[in-house]
């Protein structure tokens, strides 16, 4: 009997072959029957400014897969976790996160569930065909919600933005001399787009633009054949530019082809963050990709439509961009700086989209389901960290600081919340010695209660507060924090 994940992957890759145009054309959003149908549903405001947000969320789902390509599953699986926390940190009404799981509860579900696989069946265990499998399904859920909620042709728009973000990694895995690599992504990149429903919208649109969009994308796979740095970034730019170009011819609105460029723009500043995490490459090839970038930007089309929307937000973007290409360079900062512009390119995309007062903020934590007032800490959750214990773990956004920690029997941790939305301290029950009792923070007698407890909001450490345990039995004691475990959010600590 075929498994969910089974089919799910099947209909992923069917839609990959062009099967999912047919849906396209048959969306509920579809302009082609009723001029008017877009404009309650997609043609812009907040609704395209969350769409594009998925539109970068996606793109850095495939530069996971870029690496694991390039035999860079350890970074991969670190982009994924990273992704992940702050997916469950774009808290407010219009989050990403919110908004996926108010669009299609059942595709939310399965996009958190592929992050995960990705990361652990995947990246971590070095399966590239588990890696691309899982990475098919995180993306066909984000495009499935970008079809529901927006106007048929601005759907197609921030599409092509996606090439443009997928051809951007074959530049990047050039520049970091994965050569094999960057041919891989750009053969499949071209091989995607001859399936794509934009390619025939394109195709009918405006043929001279599709023939240099097109034109380029045999030659970007010969170039990385032949190891020509130059040619495969002169060769990715001008696809990349002709694929922005494309938006604005498909989209029914300009402000969706603005969109689209904008999340382009913030998936290369990822790029420029997975290359500087590569030990061997030069911190100056990541900060030419910002560099690149901000140049692009600067004769973009979408640069006046910024300045135009919100002067405040066009000057925060360009100057997040410019820090941007000097953390990188000092290699210093980087992923603060890479969360400072990532911030600002959101904004501009709700800018672009006439909905800027909608912008969601992003904490990088998580912690959706509840609201703070209505949370518990339970036993040993107490206010800041008592004096007399002997080791203090912090609970990040998204993992303990250490993650892994070796005590004397008879010794006390805290673990002090010291960032991110609420945590818990939840210990696995089948991964503590067998005559330890059962520990979590709320007092639970075992993990099942545990878990249901935070679903009713019990055992939340918040901040300025810490759980406090002593541990007397010998033995490995491994544990999660629940509302961020998908994210890599677990530890263990080994009592000798």
């Amino acid at each position: 009997m075929p498994t969910r994940r089974t089919v799910l992957a099947v209909a992923t890759a069917m839609a990959g072959a062009g099967i999912a145009g047919c849906t396209d054309e048959q969306s509920t959003n579809s302009d082609d029957d009723d001029p008017e149908a877009g404009d309650e549903n997609g043609n812009g405001g907040a609704e395209l400014g969350v769409a594009a947000e998925w539109n970068a969320i996606r793109a850095r789902v495939h530069d996971a897969l870029a690496l694991g390509i390039a035999d860079e599953f350890s970074t991969g699986a670190a982009i994924v976790g990273d992704m992940l926390a702050r997916f469950e940190g774009a808290t407010g009404e219009w989050g990403a996160h919110e908004q996926l799981e108010a669009t299609d509860h059942e595709a939310y579900e399965e996009f958190e569930e592929a992050l995960e696989e990705l990361r652990l069946e995947g990246l971590e265990t070095a399966s590239l065909d588990r890696t691309r499998t899982e990475t098919g399904i995180a993306d066909e859920q984000l495009r499935t919600a970008q079809r529901e909620r927006l106007a048929h042709r601005n759907a197609i728009a921030l599409e092509m933005g996606l090439f443009a973000a997928r051809i951007a990694d074959v530049a990047a895995l050039a520049r970091a001399n994965r050569f094999d690599a960057a041919e891989t992504v750009a053969g499949e990149a071209d091989e995607r787009w001859e399936d794509s429903i934009a390619h025939d919208e394109l195709s009918a649109a405006d043929a001279d633009l599709y023939v240099a969009f097109e034109g380029e994308l045999p030659g970007l796979a010969s170039a990385a054949a032949d190891e020509d740095v130059d040619a495969v970034v002169d060769g990715a730019e001008a696809a990349i530019d002709a694929a922005i170009d494309a938006a604005y011819v498909l989209a029914e609105d300009e402000s969706a082809a603005d969109a689209a460029a904008l999340a382009t723009f913030q998936a290369q500043g990822w790029d420029a963050a997975a290359l500087a995490s590569l030990s061997d490459v030069d911190p100056d090839g990541a900060a030419a990709v910002a560099r690149d970038a901000l140049q692009r930007f600067e004769g973009a089309r979408v640069h006046d439509a910024v300045e135009d929307a919100d002067h405040a937000t066009y000057e925060a973007f360009e100057s997040e961009l410019e820090a941007y290409a000097e953390a990188l360079e000092a290699d210093d900062g980087v992923d603060e700086a890479a969360a400072d512009f990532a911030a600002a390119a959101l904004r501009a995309q709700f800018a672009v989209a006439g909905a800027l007062e909608e912008a969601p903020g992003d904490d990088h934590g998580g912690g959706h389901d509840h609201d703070h007032d209505d949370l518990a800490g339970g036993p040993n959750v107490v206010d800041g960290v008592p004096e007399d214990v002997d080791h203090v773990v912090e609970m990040h956004a998204a993992s303990f600081e250490p993650d892994e920690l070796t005590i004397e029997a008879g010794e006390t941790v805290a673990f002090e919340h010291v960032e991110g939305e609420p945590h818990t301290v939840t210990a696995y029950e089948d991964a503590i010695p067998d005559d330890a009792p059962y520990w979590a923070s709320g007092g639970f007698d075992d993990e099942d209660a545990a878990r249901e407890g935070w679903d009713d909001g019990r055992g939340a450490v918040v901040s300025g507060q810490s759980y406090v345990r002593t541990f007397e039995v010998a033995g490995t004691h491994e544990f999660c924090c629940i509302p961020h475990e998908a994210a890599g959010h677990v530890g263990r600590i080994d009592v000798e």
